[in-house]
This record gives C-alpha cells, sequence and structure tokens, in this order.
C-alpha cells in the first residue's frame, strides 16, 4: 500500500473537485507526509478521490505550476525536490518582494486591520500549543496574507502570496518541527508589535529573517539526503 493510500484510509472522502485535489496533496506535502522526490501514482489518486483521470491529471498539472511536484516523461509525477540553488534563487525572490511588502505597509495600520492580525495570531497560536499541524499550516498562510493585505497594493500582495506558495514544499521540516513552529509564533507577534509601535525598520528585519530558517533546515537535508 503506498503512503497516499494508507493516508486515503486516515482522512474523510474528500470532494472531487480539482482544487480540492490540489489542496489534499498540497497539505500533505507540507506535513511531510509526501516526501521530495516521492512519486504521485495516478491509480491512487483516483481511487482515493474516487474520481476521472482527467480531473487528477489537471490536479497534477496545477501542482506542477506552482511549484510542488514535477512531471518527467515516462517516469510520472513526483513531490519536487528543489536543489539547493533553486532553494537560494527562491527564497532570494522572497525576501525581495516580502521586504518591499513589509516597507510599503502603512504606518500607523488601521486599527481594524491589526485586530485581524491578532485574531488570527491567537488561533495560530492555539493551533501550535495543541500541535495541530493542519491549523498552524493555513493560519500562517492567513496570517501572511493579512499581513502583506495591508500594503493595499494588490499585484504585490497576490506575488508574495505566489512565491511563498511555491515554498511550501520547502517548509515541511519548520512546519513539523516544534522549536520551528515556537519561533515562528514569537516572530508573528513581534510583527504585530512592530506595527503597532510602528517600527519599520525592525518590521522589515523580521520578515527578512522569519523566512531563512526553513531554507537553510531544507539545504542541510537535501545535501544530507540526495548528495
Amino acid at each position: 500500500m503506498t503512503a497516499l493510500q494508507t493516508q486515503g484510509h486516515e482522512l474523510q472522502k474528500l470532494p472531487l473537485g480539482v482544487d480540492d485535489i490540489v489542496a489534499a496533496v498540497e497539505e500533505e506535502i507540507v506535513l511531510g507526509r509526501l516526501h521530495p522526490k516521492e512519486r504521485l501514482i495516478e491509480e491512487d489518486l483516483i481511487e482515493r478521490f474516487d474520481c476521472k483521470r482527467h480531473i487528477v491529471r489537471q490536479a497534477l498539472f496545477q501542482l506542477e505550476g506552482i511549484g510542488l511536484i514535477e512531471r518527467i516523461k515516462n517516469r510520472g509525477a513526483f513531490v519536487k525536490a528543489y536543489s539547493p540553488k533553486e532553494v537560494e534563487d527562491l527564497y532570494a525572490m522572497r525576501e525581495i518582494l516580502e521586504l518591499a511588502g513589509a516597507s510599503s505597509i502603512p504606518l500607523p495600520a488601521p486599527p481594524k486591520m491589526i485586530e485581524e492580525l491578532e485574531d488570527i495570531h491567537h488561533r495560530y497560536t492555539d493551533a501550535v500549543e495543541h500541535q495541530d499541524l493542519r491549523g498552524v499550516f493555513r493560519l500562517n498562510i492567513a496570517f501572511h496574507h493579512a499581513l502583506f493585505s495591508l500594503t493595499g497594493n494588490a499585484l504585490l500582495s497576490e506575488t508574495i502570496n505566489e512565491f511563498a506558495q511555491k515554498a511550501h514544499g520547502i517548509r515541511f521540516i519548520a512546519i513539523t518541527d516544534t522549536k520551528s513552529r515556537m519561533q515562528a509564533r514569537d516572530d508573528h507577534q513581534a510583527m504585530i508589535d512592530a506595527i503597532k509601535q510602528q517600527d519599520r525598520p525592525r518590521l522589515c528585519a523580521l520578515c527578512r529573517d522569519h523566512i531563512l530558517p526553513s531554507k537553510k533546515i531544507y539545504i542541510d537535508l537535501y545535501r544530507n539526503r540526495f548528495e
């Protein structure tokens, strides 16, 4: 029995839409249930989601488009294993974009937006404390979407989100590591505090440093496992 078949018995039957399959596979990659270079077998996905082959293929196409899997001719689809160079390049782009976002957030920020960040952060903290990894993953996305929506620049925030999603396959170790989750929780609180205190240099430094641990952990793992 493959990893996907085993996990299918642990989860409730999911809807049959392409987006649902994409979300489910993405979550399993981020939570470390599917590993770099692990093969995704179409027949397993068809059986698990009780859907047609063309639905599965469209889902795999979308997963490839966001950088979570790669399809190799005559071999099939595999969870993408980013090389250290690809990771460095991706995170260089993330740093540029997120620093631009942090520099564009108006200070003082609207009180309602700060309240939204605090609400998400409280729920994120609860997920960390209860080791709810799915909640940690989803609420982390929500926090950063809310943070960079403060820029008022929809194109910039969408691009930040796009590059963050490309990194989901790199961040799985940070999500599953207790120390990393606690550090991310503390970083989120520090970002809120910096916004409240109108301390832009601190906010920019936090946004830059926040993304670095997952990059380092992934590169070290890659070199130990694949080189």
